[in-house]
C-alpha cells in the first residue's frame, strides 16, 4: 500500500509537471505511456533510475578529475612563468655585468637586449620597423614541422672563420631528416654536426663533401685538403 501510495504521488508530479509546462497531446500521450510501462515493470523502473544516478555519480567524479587536472596545470604554468623571470632577471644581470667589465656601463632597468632575445625566438609580429631575410617560397614543399620548437640560427668562431648552424636538435633523426630538405632547397653542403657537452666532435664521414674520399683526421686537416682542392681547380 505505501509503495502504490508513493509510486501514485510520483505519478501525479509527472503529470503536474508535465501540464505545467503546456505539452502537446503527443507529448501527454507518450507520457502516459511511460508511467504505464513504469508501473507494469517497478523492478526495471528501479534498475534504470540506478543507471541514471551511477552515470551521474561517474561524470561528477569526471568533472572534478579534470577540475583537478586544470589546477595542477595552472600551478606548473605558474611556476614555469616564475621560472623565464627568474632566467630574464639573471640574463638582465650577466648583461649588465658584459658592459661593466667592457667599459660600457648601462643604466638600470635597460632591458632591451633581454627582449631583443626573448622576441627573436618565436616569429610573431614586432613592434617597429624590422626585416626578414626570405631564402625560399615553396607550394608543394614545407619544413614548418621543423619549427614547431624553437631553432637558434647563429654562427661559431672557428680560427678565425665563420661557421653558421641552426641548432638545436636533440633527435638525429630528425636532425637529418632537416638535412636532406635544406639540401633540396639548394644548401648542399648541408650536414648534421655532433655536439656533447658544447665541445663539436667531428664525424667527417656524414659530410657529403668528402663522399667517397678520404676523409680527414682533424679539423686543421680538412682545412688543408680544402685549400689544395682550391688551388687544384684554379689550376684547371
Amino acid at each position: 500500500m505505501k509503495k502504490f501510495f508513493i509510486l501514485t504521488a510520483c505519478v501525479g508530479l509527472l503529470f503536474n509537471s508535465a501540464f505545467a509546462q503546456e505539452l502537446s497531446k503527443d507529448e501527454k500521450k507518450k507520457l502516459k505511456e511511460e508511467v504505464k510501462s513504469y508501473l507494469s515493470d517497478l523492478a526495471g523502473y528501479k534498475a534504470k533510475m540506478q543507471d541514471i544516478r551511477t552515470t551521474l555519480d561517474s561524470n561528477d567524479a569526471e568533472i572534478k578529475r579534470q577540475k583537478d587536472d586544470l589546477a595542477y596545470a595552472a600551478t606548473k604554468q605558474a611556476e614555469l612563468e616564475n621560472k623565464v623571470s627568474d632566467l630574464i632577471k639573471e640574463l638582465e644581470r650577466c648583461h649588465e655585468e658584459n658592459n661593466i667589465l667592457r667599459g660600457n656601463p648601462v643604466p638600470n632597468g635597460d632591458t632591451s637586449l633581454v627582449k631583443e632575445i626573448m622576441t627573436s625566438m618565436n616569429n610573431a609580429p614586432k613592434e617597429g620597423t624590422v626585416y626578414k631575410v626570405q631564402f625560399g617560397l615553396y607550394k608543394e614543399f614545407s619544413i614548418n614541422k621543423y619549427f614547431e620548437q624553437p631553432r637558434y640560427i647563429g654562427y661559431e668562431d672557428v680560427g678565425g672563420m665563420n661557421r653558421y648552424i641552426i641548432s638545436y636538435f636533440t633527435d638525429e633523426n630528425v636532425a637529418m631528416d632537416f638535412v636532406g630538405d635544406v639540401r633540396k632547397m639548394g644548401i648542399k653542403d648541408a650536414f648534421v654536426a655532433k655536439y656533447i657537452d658544447g665541445q663539436r666532435v667531428y664525424e667527417w664521414s656524414k659530410n657529403p663533401k668528402y663522399e667517397g674520399k678520404a676523409v680527414p683526421t682533424s679539423l686543421e686537416e680538412a682545412l688543408e685538403m680544402d685549400k689544395k682542392g682550391k688551388k687544384g681547380k684554379k689550376r684547371n
